[in-house]
């Protein structure tokens, strides 16, 4: 993603947060939607006392969910938007969080999981090239798995400004690159995609 489009991805979270102040609406998101989605993706594995690395994190809120299901889960949250992480400090003190682009400023630490909830949806150039780009990266991260969604371009309807990726190129490109151990789940709510890639 170009620094154009990185800076118009910014104001638009920055412009929600402004709005809304909390709740899932900050990612385009209802409460329900915001719930089933991580309710797919925490069903990765058992994730009592894992390292869990949150990409796109925005207001932190998949810790609690986190905490709710497995009780103690050494959790950092990452994301680009200054405003959501100051946010998300505050809100949730006993997790660590991070501002920060991984794709041009590395972490230099390993967790056993990686999450990725949300980041995929908006309409950027080479939507798909984008995905790829930041599962590779996230994928490096993680000892145990990744664990990532999206949504599926086998839809009855499209919005201008959402992402819709083909649920087989992205499968396919998991398979070459990443690991053969990948799970994909199609369709599972709505038209929301799911994909556990394994170490």
């Amino acid at each position: 993603m170009d620094e154009m489009w990185r800076q118009t991805i910014i104001e638009n979270y920055r412009k929600l947060f402004l709005k809304h102040g909390s709740g899932p609406a900050v990612g385009q998101l209802s409460p329900y939607g915001q719930w089933f989605r991580f309710d797919k993706l925490m069903q990765i594995a058992d994730l009592k006392d894992r390292r869990v690395l949150d990409l796109g994190c925005g207001l932190g809120d998949l810790y609690p969910c986190l905490v709710e299901r497995f009780g103690h889960v050494d959790y950092m949250g990452v994301d680009i938007v200054p405003e959501l992480i100051s946010a998300a400090v505050r809100t949730h003190p006993h997790a660590r969080f991070l501002c920060r682009d991984v794709l041009a400023d590395p972490i230099d630490e390993i967790f056993d999981y990686v999450f990725i909830s949300g980041m995929f949806n908006n309409a950027v150039p080479d939507c798909t090239g984008f995905l790829k780009e930041v599962i590779t990266v996230a994928f490096r991260y993680c000892s145990q798995g990744l664990a990532f969604n999206f949504t599926s371009q086998f839809v009855n309807f499209r919005e201008p400004e959402m992402a819709y990726h083909d649920p087989l190129e992205v499968l396919e490109y998991c398979l070459k690159t990443l690991t053969r151990k990948v799970v994909l789940h199609h369709h599972y709510e709505r038209c929301d995609v799911a994909v556990f890639a394994y170490r």
